[in-house]
């Protein structure tokens, strides 16, 4: 019954660790210079950018954005300073595009090994409540 047990825990160590790479690599193959995403730019955002859906943004990136992006958006958050290319959202550039659908779907899929999916920890409505923040941030 042990060794059973032990070769049990050793195909599912192969199969995380196998997934855990993929996706990995998957996030690393994302293009690395400024570039669009036209499945992004289909995407229109269903959230009004009031005072209110600004507020709740506002309130998502303190608890899940702030770390790594910083106070202001300037890409200068306690995380960022242990490595990593953090983008600044005060500035013109958006390197995966600047429309709201492809800022959504930065944040909802991940696009580095440092940008992971938010899919699974924020639902789509906060999400495009988050999106009209950061553009708030912008100069």
């Amino acid at each position: 019954m042990r060794e059973h047990s032990v070769r049990l825990l050793g195909v599912l160590i192969l199969v995380v660790g196998g997934y855990a790479a993929a996706t990995a690599m998957a996030l690393q193959s994302h293009p690395p210079e400024p570039h669009r995403h036209t499945e992004g730019q289909a995407l229109e955002n269903p959230m009004e950018p009031t005072a209110d859906s600004k507020a709740t943004g506002r309130q998502r990136y303190v608890f899940m954005c702030r770390d790594c992006h910083g106070n202001t958006g300037l890409g200068d958050g306690d995380m960022a300073h242990a490595g990593g290319d953090v983008p600044d959202f005060t500035d013109d550039s958006w390197l995966h595009g600047s429309s709201d659908g492809e800022i959504f779907l930065v944040i909802k899929e991940g696009v580095s090994a440092d940008m992971q999916p938010y899919a699974d920890r924020i639902n789509d409505e906060d999400l495009w409540h988050l999106v009209n923040y950061l553009k708030t941030l912008q100069r």
